[in-house]
């Protein structure tokens, strides 16, 4: 069923595990406007909490997930 929204570029099959691994469940995912990404990390680290970006929104593709190394 992933096939028809994720596309895996040169990523090791381990890293399609970690990403479909049920113990990553659960996390937070924000969106905001990349002007603002750093003043937001410093936020949320200040807070003793771990934070990364993870990505980027981009033009509507063929897939809806692509993972590049």
């Amino acid at each position: 069923m992933w096939e028809k929204t994720c596309s895996f570029f040169e990523v090791p099959f381990e890293m399609e595990e970690i990403l479909f691994d049920p113990q990553t469940s659960g996390g937070l995912l924000v969106a905001i406007p990349e002007n603002e990404d750093k003043k937001a990390l410093k936020e949320i680290e200040a807070l003793g909490l771990d934070c990364g970006i993870i990505g980027r929104v981009t033009e509507k593709r063929e897939k809806k997930i692509y993972v590049l190394k």
